[in-house]
């Protein structure tokens, strides 16, 4: 896929500001993925601490049953936006809805969109892709790797561009143990990937699919680590930052302690630990996990598109959006989260709360069958008698197929640097308005912290439960 040069001959300069808020003044800023758990907590942020932005550009796509304005009522409607509607009503009126779609030529955009977005914006936060890991490689390249290249070439229309910042994952190199800020290559190249999966040859998609999986983790990761090759190959004009997250957990303090949007993925795997069904898994209780709370995400990532603009040259700068908080080790995490479950147990709780954490498959397989299997079977047997319908065994197959996908990670343990991070950190500390924003985690305290995390209302009563991201976990949280 190619990238068209910049046909705007943008020359860019440092963009001075002695403060985050004087750097967002009087911008416009355009969102892909806001309707994400990132997205909702940037454009939160950027209205509550960022008043004077001039308008938010929401690249929204629409679903069968969904229009874009439905998606973005429900999006808005988030308890997180209250106060934004009681203090800041005016700035609602600042978000303008785009329908388009990463995954489409163009972004899907109307000829008038794109011309207006060309004239009109300064700041891009490119936030949007397929987190499923078990993606098929066309589905994730042509939404990861070519969706960012899309991206990328409308950034390089931009009349008026300031920075742009791409958000990928910090383990878009797995299978690497050490990972530094710069952009790692692949043996095989984006065009030749792109390549292959636009002839739509199934069979010689399956076969590359094969042996990129020899490699790496999961066709997400690697489509990532495309995606991160292409912006930092085609971004030479443009000031670009490249934030590598690593698993994502609900707020610290902001928007509010506790806050996240969803209970999928690993967070659903470890719902079920609370809830007694789960009480084995393959984890390695001695490997260390990073886990950064969605608000540090957040900051970091309004932070990098102001920190990247300061040099005069225009290198794609990488953050590894990574913890330095204490160490905290899988082992730990799970009996602070037991603990959590049995003072305060959750609603629906089958069994006593506890689980055993190994690395030996053949003890795991044992063990399934009977604290997994069987007792599945039972309540499945029992509920058909009572003319129920049986949800167990249905259960325990999603649970399963959710602890295959996370094993790679749960099993080894990283090591990220932190150069730019630690250097953006000390910056931002001279700032008028640098306690707007957290970059430093060294004083969290994670039992503490855990303790008190509101997770989620369901029918009127606050649930404890546990949270992560996307690839691991999160904990404790309350109940009335």
């Amino acid at each position: 896929m190619n990238i068209k040069a910049n046909e705007n001959n943008i020359s860019v300069k440092p963009y001075k500001a002695n403060s985050i808020g004087a750097f967002y003044d009087n911008t416009a800023i355009l969102v892909t993925g806001a309707t994400g758990f990132i997205g909702k907590g940037i454009l939160e942020k950027l209205m509550r601490v960022c008043p004077n932005i001039a308008a938010i550009y929401v690249l929204i796509r629409p679903k069968k049953d969904q229009t874009i304005e439905q998606r973005f009522k429900e999006l808005i409607d988030d308890p997180i936006y209250d106060s934004i509607k009681v203090n800041h009503p005016s700035l609602l009126s600042r978000i303008h809805l785009i329908q388009g779609d990463v995954s489409l030529p163009d972004l899907g955009l109307s000829p008038a969109d794109r011309t207006m977005l060309i004239e009109k914006v300064n700041i891009v936060f490119h936030l949007a892709a397929t987190v499923r890991f078990n993606e098929p490689l066309n589905v994730a390249v042509n939404i990861n790797t070519k969706g960012t290249a899309r991206v990328i070439q409308l950034c390089k229309e931009l009349k008026h561009v300031i920075s742009v910042v791409h958000v990928s994952t910090a383990y878009s190199n797995a299978h690497l143990s050490e990972i530094e800020e710069k952009v790692y290559t692949t043996c095989f190249p984006p065009s030749t990937v792109i390549d292959i999966c636009e002839i739509e040859d199934k069979t010689l998609i399956d076969l590359l699919e094969e042996r990129i999986l020899k490699i790496y983790p999961n066709t997400y990761t690697f489509t990532k680590n495309l995606a991160e090759q292409i912006v930092s190959n085609n971004c030479d004009c443009l000031p670009v930052a490249i934030v590598r997250p690593s698993i994502i957990g609900a707020s610290l303090e902001e928007p509010c302690p506790g806050w996240v949007d969803n209970v999928f993925g690993a967070t659903a795997v470890f719902l079920q630990v609370g809830r007694g069904i789960l009480r084995a898994m393959i984890i390695n209780k001695d490997a260390r996990l990073d886990v950064v709370p969605i608000d540090y995400v957040i900051d970091t990532i309004m932070c990098a598109a102001w920190h990247v603009t300061l040099d005069c040259d225009t290198k794609t700068k990488v953050y590894n959006c990574t913890s330095n908080a204490s160490p905290l080790k899988w082992g730990q995490l799970k009996d602070i989260y037991v603990e959590c479950c049995i003072k305060t147990p959750m609603n629906n709780v089958l069994w006593y709360p506890f689980c055993i954490l190994l690395t030996n498959r053949y003890v795991y397989n044992v063990l399934n069958i009977f604290l997994h299997i069987l007792p599945a079977f039972i309540m499945d047997t029992f509920l058909k008698l009572r003319d129920k319908r049986p949800t167990m065994m249905k259960i325990n197959n999603y649970l399963n197929q959710l602890l295959i996908a996370i094993e790679y990670f749960d099993t080894r343990e990283w090591t990220f640097h932190r150069y730019n991070i630690t250097e953006m950190m000390r910056k931002v500390k001279t700032l008028e308005d640098g306690n707007i924003v957290k970059l430093d985690l060294q004083d969290m305290d994670w039992k503490n912290l855990y303790w008190a995390h509101q997770i989620a209302q369901v029918f009127g009563l606050i649930v404890f439960l546990a949270v992560i991201g996307y690839l691991a976990l999160v904990v404790c949280n309350f109940v009335h």
